[in-house]
């Protein structure tokens, strides 16, 4: 909580604030210092290997399109947005995916490969113009078959165990049309069962923006072989999900504590995507309503109550049990999107897909805790198809999905919480590296002695970041519990008070960020309606949820207490492990003296600028420099601009 004694409502700044003016942008290459004809005899010598590699074999429309792959300098990025992307479309060169920042995965009609080879026997010669395509690109080649194989799929070949099958995602090159998708399907499917491959029983699923995907048992030969295949995007072994928490010894009968039921309606509601919720009778009324996918038939609801019971009853309830009352924060929707066991990421997605379109117009948060905890996805050259889904899912239909970081369990081995910190296997686990989903770390709220961690640090099993392309993971910590180890026994100390109820109806102790999330969730909800009632007191109604799901994301955020635990560090490690550092509901809901906060809602693109002027005082004004913050109050403004970049 701020030290300003009262808050007030954010700022907006609304439209007839802002001025609008056209960025004119002008691409001006930078002329580099190269040898054009040692440069272009490389490039020459690319683009040859690719139109030898250009065949039926490699390639099913190796008659209408050719793929390959172009790097830029490490210092360069391919950017979609900008002038990269306009020099690749002048000379017909579309980029179908991103493989690091500085290569993409691009094609070409056939036809228009003549006129790019022309332009580089120019450019070999010294007779192309001086800003020269050519010049600014590294190397152009056939695709680099390497780059295809999963992290995951490459440590798991290394230590197969004769010719072991291996259960696989071919993901085929995106951004193609129907019809070349129609010739490529049959094509793979026929390879996979040539090279003694079954499809499996979902075969082909379509991700959000309709790339196709083949979900397939391989042995590990025919991954090699199937990489061949220019058409084929990349190979992954595939992600299996559940929710991590443990069978412990059961407490106190939930239906012994009296439940407060009144303004239960005033509530706000939560989606808790997971195995099912089952909660005594005296507690049911907190659950306002159940989905379940079709293909689920019966759910065990062993993790799935325990979430719901952290987002309906928060962090304190050991205090409740006290006071022999139990007392709801938050109401929440059952979506069982879970028997109880593992769930491949294809039917995570599809159920995931059916849960948001059929519940998003009762909320827009909705609470997923589960991963993959078997790998990292450190070091992967793209997200998972999960965190994809999600992504898309968050902007298109405008909703939050809270997501643990994952646990490890490097805790049993290590007796040091900083060589947890440094250690790749406790990077963030799928699907926690999702861009626009908040995912949530741990940490602890007692001492032990025999825990690693200290109070109020990071908890001995919570995953850290970065993320994807080192975007902030985690973006916030919650409290998840402790574990601690004695002569290498490895207990809950009573002392975490990390009490949830279990699907027997009793009071029990766990750990994991599969119940730091549920915090966030409920801050995140809380905090929603609030913006919304907000919005709605501005008289700015239009699509008031979809604003308030995007701008309370930001606010969360924004308003996160720091960590004190690591004075020593960087910023960059301190981000690693704490995100934003830890959600506080009462600091984001409001303004104060010390911290102001301005928020614009929209879209943002390259070819229009936003001005937004604010008043300084005189006294402050007169005394101003150039490029000199003026104000400590005024260096802590912030607009919050919920952006999609065109």
């Amino acid at each position: 909580m701020s030290n300003d004694k009262k808050g007030k409502k954010h700022f907006t700044i609304p439209d007839n604030e802002v001025k609008r003016e056209e960025n004119k942008r002008k691409f001006i290459p930078e002329l580099v210092e190269i040898d054009f004809k040692e440069h272009g005899m490389k490039i020459s010598e690319g683009i040859s290997s690719i139109k030898e590699r250009n065949n039926f074999e490699h390639n099913i429309l190796s008659n209408d399109i050719l793929f390959f792959q172009v790097q830029l300098p490490v210092n360069k990025i391919i950017d979609s947005r900008g002038d990269y992307e306009r020099v690749f479309a002048e000379n017909k060169i579309s980029i179908n995916a991103i493989r690091d920042p500085y290569k993409a995965i691009v094609s070409m009609k056939k036809g228009d490969m003549e006129k790019l080879e022309a332009s580089a026997l120019e450019y070999k010669e010294g007779t192309a113009p001086k800003s020269s395509f050519w010049q600014y690109i590294d190397e152009i080649s056939p695709i680099n078959n390497y780059d295809k194989k999963s992290k995951k799929l490459h440590h798991f070949q290394q230590s197969e165990v004769d010719n072991d099958v291996i259960d696989a995602q071919i993901t085929i090159v995106p951004k193609l049309d129907n019809e070349q998708y129609a010739k490529i399907l049959p094509h793979l499917i026929n390879l996979v069962k040539r090279f003694n491959g079954n499809i499996e029983s979902d075969g082909i699923y379509y991700l959000a923006d309709h790339t196709p995907v083949i979900h397939a048992y391989l042995p590990s030969s025919a991954i090699n072989e199937l990489i061949e295949q220019d058409v084929i995007l990349d190979i992954d072994i595939t992600h299996n999900y559940n929710g991590s928490h443990q069978i412990t010894e059961n407490g106190l009968d939930v239906k012994k504590i009296d439940f407060y039921d009144e303004n239960l309606d005033d509530l706000p509601i939560i989606c808790v995507l997971d195995d099912g919720i089952s909660f005594p009778d005296n507690i049911a009324a907190s659950v306002v309503g159940r989905w379940v996918a079709p293909d689920i038939n019966y759910n065990t609801s062993a993790h799935g109550t325990k979430v719901a019971s952290r987002i309906i009853f928060g962090d304190n309830l050991a205090d409740q049990i006290n006071n022999k009352i139990l007392v709801p924060k938050a109401r929440v929707i059952d979506a069982v999107i879970s028997d109880g066991n593992n769930v491949t990421e294809t039917k995570i997605i599809h159920r995931i897909r059916k849960a948001v379109q059929d519940i998003k117009h009762v909320t827009t948060t909705f609470c997923l805790a589960f991963n993959d905890n078997t790998s990292s996805v450190f070091g992967e050259k793209t997200v998972s198809k999960l965190a994809f889904e999600l992504d898309v899912l968050s902007y298109k239909e405008g909703v939050n999905f809270v997501v643990s970081m994952g646990n490890h369990k490097l805790w049993k081995d290590l007796d040091d919480i900083n060589d947890i910190y440094n250690h790749d296997d406790a990077r963030v686990a799928s699907p926690a590296e999702s861009f626009y989903s908040l995912s949530i770390g741990s940490i602890t709220k007692d001492q032990h002695p025999d825990s690693i961690s200290n109070i109020n640090a990071l908890s001995p099993f919570s995953r850290i970041g970065y993320g994807f392309a080192n975007s902030y993971k985690p973006d916030l910590v919650y409290p998840g519990g402790n574990v601690c180890k004695r002569n290498k026994r490895c207990f809950i100390p009573k002392t975490s008070d990390m009490l949830v109820i279990n699907s027997n109806g009793f009071i029990t102790l766990d750990f994991g960020t599969s119940f730091s999330t549920p915090l966030a969730a409920f801050d995140l909800s809380s905090l929603q309606y609030s913006v919304i009632e907000y919005l709605n007191s501005i008289g700015d109604t239009e699509d008031s949820d979809r604003k308030a799901a995007f701008i309370s994301r930001g606010l969360l955020s924004h308003h996160a207490i720091s960590i004190d635990t690591m004075s020593k560090e960087t910023t960059e490690d301190y981000n690693k492990i704490y995100g934003c550092g830890y959600g506080n509901l009462e600091n984001a809901k409001e303004s104060f003296l010390s911290k102001p906060t301005y928020i614009r809602y929209g879209k943002m693109n390259r070819k229009t600028k936003e001005k937004v002027g604010f008043l300084i005082p005189s006294v402050l004004s007169d005394k101003r420099k150039k490029w000199r913050k003026i104000s400590k109050a005024y260096s802590n403004v912030f607009v919050y601009l919920t952006s999609r970049y065109k």
